[in-house]
């Protein structure tokens, strides 16, 4: 395996080699998510995202690149500014265009909602959305000490991030806190960490790990890192900002036995609620996508 020099971190916080691909290309000229020493990950962690976003007029929800890459103290909008644009669009927060960036309905809801709780729900969402930090997060249990040492393995062996891997823990440990899925304060150094289930009770944000997640009518919370793949695999992926998805805890089941073997069918319907945005247009949008999954009503 090749050496791989340390470098001290900038004035920023951020290594050299977290930001070498400018514009696009690393150092070697090569495109894309893969650098030399292994695979990029985001520039900066969620709280810094927030921040970045509370430069965005509150009111327009929409800013233009070079206004905002002023706004966050760069003379134009290239270099390290497209680093933190990626890191936004990464955690779903911004929508692009050629010229403006405008805050998504899960960003205002991170900087706006009328509750902690709902602000903190939205963290949650948000740090699920970036694929690498879900990865780690799935791959951890909840509610018990995990060693650094697996999730070090982890990062380099399955997500290819060789290059700098204690700054990804330390981004990941500091947006799962931040997005209240940490127990404890950070510390990226720690020897194990504590993930918290990264439940969302209707109206909440992510419960606290001794607190009931069942309704009174008997369903369940789907856990947020499962609520992607679930709708997903329904045809409802693109309403995941708006839907609350929630379980029976029990159901009906039927037995089959033959050929030396015995089958189990578990019925538990599953429950999902939709924010509306437009009855009229979400109606028609909502039952085609179900029908073409091969679902009837």
């Amino acid at each position: 395996m090749a050496t791989i020099e340390t470098k001290p971190l900038d004035p920023s916080g951020t290594s050299p080699d977290a930001t070498a691909m400018d514009n696009g290309k690393d150092r070697t000229g090569k495109t894309g998510p893969e650098r030399k020493h292994g695979k990029s990950f985001v520039y900066m962690g969620l709280r810094d995202c927030e921040e970045a976003l509370r430069k965005i007029d509150h009111h327009a929800k929409s800013m233009s690149r070079e206004g905002f890459a002023r706004a966050l103290g760069h003379d134009a909008p290239k270099g390290r500014f497209l680093h933190k644009l990626d890191a936004l669009e990464k955690f779903t927060l911004v929508q692009l265009d050629d010229e403006n960036v405008r805050l998504t309905p899960l960003a205002t809801d991170m900087l706006y909602a009328g509750s902690e709780a709902a602000r903190t729900k939205a963290r949650a969402i948000a740090f699920l959305a970036y694929p690498e930090f879900k990865r780690v997060f799935v791959e951890c249990p909840k509610n018990q000490d995990h060693p650094r040492t697996y999730i070090e393995q982890f990062v380099s062996a399955k997500l290819q991030i060789v290059n700098e891997v204690d700054r990804f823990i330390k981004l990941f440990v500091e947006s799962a806190h931040y997005a209240g899925l940490l127990e404890g304060e950070p510390n990226p150094a720690a020897q194990a960490f504590r993930l918290k289930p990264a439940m969302t009770p209707s109206g909440g944000g992510p419960e606290q790990p001794d607190a009931k997640t069942e309704a009174g009518d008997g369903y369940a919370i789907m856990p947020l890192e499962e609520v992607e793949t679930y709708l997903e695999s329904i045809g409802l992926g693109d309403y995941r900002e708006r839907s609350e998805v929630s379980q029976r805890t029990a159901g009906t089941f039927r037995l089959a036995a033959g050929d030396g073997k015995v089958t189990v069918e578990i019925d538990r319907p599953v429950r999902i609620v939709i924010k509306a945005q437009d009855l009229v247009e979400d109606l028609p949008a909502i039952v085609k996508a179900l029908k073409q999954q091969g679902f009837k009503a």
